[in-house]
Parts: C-alpha cells; structure tokens; sequence
C-alpha cells in the first residue's frame, strides 16, 4: 500500500516546481525594479525641489545687513539689494497722535442730543448721539466711536487714573499729518455741555510726528517708523533716536546663504548620480535591480550634458563647479566668492538665463519629476506585471490543485485494486491448503 496523498502531492510539487520558480524570479525582478524606481523618484523630486529654490532669485542674490550699533534701528534686504555701506542718525521717531478728555467718572451719562464729529488727517466720523442707547455711559460711548464703520482710523480707550478717568483716542497711524480734531454740534442739556467741556479741554498726550533722520547724511522724512523706499530692497525699522551717534549700516552678499544653496544643487545632484550607479552598475557582474536599463542612464546623461550646455563663453569652472573623473561634482566656494567679486551677476547669467543651468536642468528633470512621470509610469507598469503574475500563479494553484485530486484518485484505486488482489490471493492459498 502506498501513502496516496504523499504520493500526490509529491507529483504535484514537481510537476509544479519550474513553473513556481519561474514566477518567483519574475516577481522579485518586478519588486526589485519598482524598490529602484521608486528610490529614484524620491532623488529627482529633490532636485527638483532644489531647482525650485534656486529659481527665485533672491536665493542666489542673498544679502546680509550689519549695524556697527544695535539698538536704533534693524535693517532687512530683499531680492536686489545692492551691496554697501551707508550711515543712519535718527532725530526723531514716528509717532501717533494720541488725546485725552477728562470725565469725573465712567458712570458718567452721555447726552441723548447732538452730533460728535472725530476727523484724522481729512477723513472723518460722525457719531449721532441720540443713537447711543438710553443711559448710555463713557463705556458705550467708547465702544460707539470703535464700531463706527465710517470710523477713520481713531481707537479710543478709557484710561483711569485715580483722582479721574480718561477718554483716550489713539490714531491708528503715525505721522504729523495724522492729527486728531474733534467738535461737537447740535445738542443741548448738562450733559451734552460737560461734553463739550471735556473736548475744548482735551490734552495732547502724544504728538502726531514724523520720523526725521539722516540717510548717509541726506535728510530723511517719514511718517511710518518703517521705511522702505529710501533706497532699493532695503527696508529700515526706526527704534529709538541716535541724534549725534551715526551709526553704520552695511549691506553684504550672503556669501554663505549662496554657498549653500549652491552646494544643496551639488549634493542632490550627486545622489540621483549615485542612485543611478547603484542600481545599474555591478563591481562584481552581479546582479543589480536596473542592469541593462536605458531609462535611469538616459537622465544621467542628460543631466550631465546640461551642465556643459551653458550660457555662450561661460563655464562651469567659472563658479567653481567641477566634475571628478567619477562624475561626481563638486563646489569650491572660495572660488565661488571670487566670481561673484569680480562679477555680482554671474549667477542671474549663468544660472538663470533662459539658456542657464538651472532653467535646463529643470526642462530634463521635468519628465521625471512630473506628476505621472517616467519612473511613476515604469512603476504602474510593473505593478501591472506583478498583477498578471500573480493571476499566473492562482491559475496554476486551480490547475494543479485538480491535478492533485486526480492522482491522489489514481493512486487511491490502485491502493483499491491492491487490497482486491491481496484479498483474492489469500483465498487461492486456503483453497490450496485445504
């Protein structure tokens, strides 16, 4: 008698066996490929997003400011700034114009009658005081003036002081021109003359003012403390005055923000090249997930022509760029900063032109960074591919598994037919004996 099922199954397993492989093989190819693609999106998406950076100007024309005294002013550079020095004395701050009407109390009862008229620079309110609400209080005429939607620019607050309290009205802006004015018309009654009273006799806490300073001895006015238009890119926020005390502001090239920025394009660079190395190239003949595939060598090539396809007349060595003999690029920053002394816009030349690096390398990465891109498209089909495989293998699993019942029913038999024979044996031997 024989073990049918083992026998079976071991049929089964060899007749199944090239085929499994087979299928195996195939799939860790197609994962194995996908893992390398994949990598590689992950590296050329972060030399696009380098690319990106890099194509804003302001990333290759960065400036830095330094004072030779802190405390008066700060000073901050956009896209544009021209390096240099310049000196700054302020005289005087910026200021808003700030009033103040004396009241005995904030209970006081504002009148029901009469027109307040609040006007800053020209532009004027005019509160209706018969529309505050009956009992009305110093609060709820506060509270009036600042939801006011024709209100011009004027906060009012209640300030107390002890011996009294205080109706404070602030001008949102600074500047001389920006100048409180109040009058009152129209009413009648104690309160509306208490009123009155407070506004004839308000004080002026702070004056309205603009700010006065020297600019590398250029007389300066402003009516904001923020400036921004003395001098291109170049924007200065009055703090405190100087009068007498000059003190220096210099614009430098952000030599080391450039560098960096440059050495970020070197280094993303060198890992999509190191990418493509490591997954198409073998030391040792062994096997490597792309070996023998176009598509990763194609975009090394490119990439590598492009820095070579520069502006007429330039050249990489020109901002101290340069490839190893294993096509590894490298920065030399003291170089670097020698071009740009000698030339402030080679990077806009060389690098952003129409027909500069990064604009070319951004038209070659562009097919394979994109949203559906080569790689994505590589990788759909090979997931495709996995999928057809793995409807192989559940194919065979159904086919073999009705081989399997069918030898498993043949050696099953021939166990029937064995015992049969044993049977029919054994009764030809007791016929014999007896």
């Amino acid at each position: 008698m024989i073990d049918a099922a083992s026998f079976a199954s071991q049929l089964v397993s060899a007749e199944r066996s090239g085929l499994d492989r087979q299928y195996q093989i195939q799939q860790t190819l197609a994962q194995n490929k996908i893992t390398a693609y994949q990598s590689l999106d992950t590296k050329v998406s972060a030399f696009d997003s380098i690319l990106t950076t890099l194509a804003d100007s302001k990333n290759l024309n960065a400036t830095t400011t330094s004072l030779s005294q802190d405390g008066y002013f700060t000073a901050s550079t956009s896209d544009g700034a021209t390096a240099a020095s310049y000196t700054v004395e302020v005289s005087k701050l910026a200021q808003a114009h700030r009033v103040g009407l004396d009241f005995a109390s904030e209970t006081w009862v504002a009148p029901t009658s009469g027109n307040l008229n609040i006007d800053l620079a020209g532009t004027s309110m005019d509160l209706d005081l018969s529309s505050l609400p009956a009992g009305a209080t110093l609060v709820e005429l506060r509270d009036a003036i600042n939801s006011a939607a024709d209100n011009p620019g004027v906060q009012a607050a209640i300030i107390r002081t002890g011996s009294n309290v205080k109706l404070v009205l602030n001008s949102e802006q600074t500047g001389a021109a920006n100048t409180i004015n109040m009058t009152l018309s129209g009413g009648s009654g104690t309160e509306y003359s208490e009123l009155d009273t407070a506004i004839t006799g308000r004080t002026q806490l702070t004056a309205a003012q603009d700010a006065e300073f020297k600019f590398s001895g250029i007389d300066i006015v402003s009516s904001t403390n923020k400036v921004a238009d003395v001098v291109d890119n170049l924007t200065l926020e009055l703090t405190q005055t100087n009068a007498g005390n000059p003190v220096t502001l210099t614009v430098n090239r952000d030599d080391d923000s450039i560098s960096n920025n440059l050495q970020s394009l070197v280094d993303a660079y060198n890992g999509i090249i190191d990418e493509i190395k490591g997954t198409t190239l073998s030391d040792d003949d062994s096997y490597v997930a792309l070996s023998g595939d176009a598509t990763a060598r194609t975009l090394s090539t490119q990439l590598r022509n492009a820095f070579f396809d520069l502006p007429s007349g330039t050249y990489l060595s020109d901002l101290g760029l340069e490839f190893d003999r294993y096509g590894k690029l490298s920065l030399d920053t003291s170089e670097l900063s020698d071009a740009l002394d000698a030339d402030p816009t080679i990077l806009d030349t060389m690098l952003l032109a129409s027909d500069g690096l990064v604009t070319q390398l951004a038209e070659k990465i562009a097919p394979y960074s994109k949203s559906s891109g080569i790689f994505d498209d590589k990788v759909s089909t090979l997931n495709d591919e996995i999928e057809r495989i793995n409807d192989k293998t559940e194919q065979l699993n159904l086919r073999m598994e009705s081989t399997y019942q069918r030898y498993l029913m043949q050696f099953t038999r021939m166990n029937e037919l064995e015992s049969q024979m044993q049977a029919t044996s054994s009764l030809f031997s007791v016929s014999t004996t007896s």
